[in-house]
């Protein structure tokens, strides 16, 4: 009885908030509501140049939502057609496409069980704010000059620097769980997301160095006649490796392997909660795709036959289409490797690649003017 007052008390208290926040949001944007509605009728086409329509639309709320589900149910068929597995073939009407809407269907109506002695409040925020954490980071990814939600000038730094707070989100979870398996799934993709984070931070320096910027736009722009992965292929493979074990996807999913630990940090989550981690990831996914497109292929810079940002948006997904396809090809590999290939090889690797650069920074700049 008490369990079920506070959790009717607790979600009471959420409405609220919510509603406060709703509100709050709605006066502040009132001015480009009516920006949009003056557009609406004078200049349509316009609209999609308002900071609303790139918040709401693209590449803000409409396209981060959308983009995931597909990359979901994209990964599935690929795993499905590489592994010759039957079900997902099939299930779900027309090439499973209703597959995913169903599940998060499930999720919104599935009940959330809370843990005994569980922190029943860290419990509840975690998967709140997991996708938060990820999801905010998007908003400095340039897709053109125009559709950028906001172009700081310190970017990379501010980029990097938000998602670091996802492992401590990640050990929050666990530690609220009251779970020993999801405590140690927690702790050890702290350890994996920590130990990743140096090197690719490091493999992003030589396009800073090129580019003489920490802006996403003027890293771009530097790229105008050769993209910066002709010079940094060592950047560029480490980048997208330390990517990988960010992320926990195959095969640098040790902290929610099967086989040890039922289902890692998420091991007590449920419903919704469960879907905004996951979901949360798959748009953490779509954010380094984007980091990846513009510090290393030129983002979006491409032939005039296509606006800007299409070419932005085919980069984008191309990457996330090579992330997708690690799952269908690669084994897990064990903690041990996982650490010892992050700072073994990874590290040195992007050290090198530095210095190299550094010794042929004239040679190269000359070659980008």
């Amino acid at each position: 009885m008490q369990s079920e007052t506070f959790t009717k008390s607790f979600l009471r208290a959420i409405g609220i908030a919510s509603a406060a926040i709703l509100i709050f949001v709605i006066y502040l944007i009132r001015y480009p509501i009516l920006q949009v509605l003056y557009l609406l009728v004078t200049n349509p086409l316009a609209i999609a140049t308002t900071d609303l329509f790139k918040v709401i639309i693209f590449p803000g709320l409409l396209y981060m939502s959308l983009i995931p589900l597909i990359a979901e149910w994209v990964e599935r068929k690929l795993v499905a057609r590489v592994q010759v597995r039957i079900g997902p073939y099939y299930v779900g009407g027309w090439e499973g496409f209703l597959q995913p809407i169903a599940d998060l269907f499930k999720l919104l109506f599935k009940e959330v069980i809370i843990p005994k002695n569980s922190d029943r409040l860290v419990f509840l925020f975690s998967p709140i704010l997991a996708f938060t954490v990820a999801a905010i980071p998007t908003v400095l990814v340039p897709y053109s000059k125009t559709f950028v939600i906001w172009n700081y000038a310190y970017g990379v730094l501010l980029f990097f620097a938000l998602l670091a707070f996802f492992p401590l989100v990640v050990l929050l979870a666990a530690w609220s769980s009251n779970n020993k398996y999801s405590l140690i799934g927690g702790l050890r993709a702290l350890y994996q997301q920590a130990s990743y984070e140096i090197p690719i931070f490091l493999s992003v320096l030589p396009s800073v160095m090129l580019a003489g910027s920490l802006n996403f736009i003027g890293i771009v722009e530097a790229q105008a006649r050769i993209w910066f992965i002709a010079f940094a292929p060592i950047s560029a493979i480490v980048f997208f490796v330390a990517m990988l074990a960010e992320m926990e996807r195959v095969p640098f999913d040790m902290p929610e392997a099967d086989s040890e630990l039922v289902s890692g940090w998420t091991t007590e989550y449920s419903g919704i909660a469960w879907g905004l981690y996951q979901f949360g990831i798959y748009v953490k996914l779509l954010a380094f795709a984007g980091v990846f497109a513009t510090l290393f292929l030129g983002g979006f810079l491409g032939p005039s036959f296509l606006p800007h940002f299409i070419w932005a948006f085919i980069k984008v997904l191309i990457v996330v289409l090579i992330l997708l396809s690690t799952r269908a090809f690669w084994p897990r590999i064990r903690i041990d490797q996982l650490v010892r290939g992050g700072w073994k090889f990874l590290i040195p690797l992007a050290i090198l690649n530095i210095i190299l650069l550094f010794i042929f920074q004239p040679y190269l700049s000359a070659i980008l003017r």
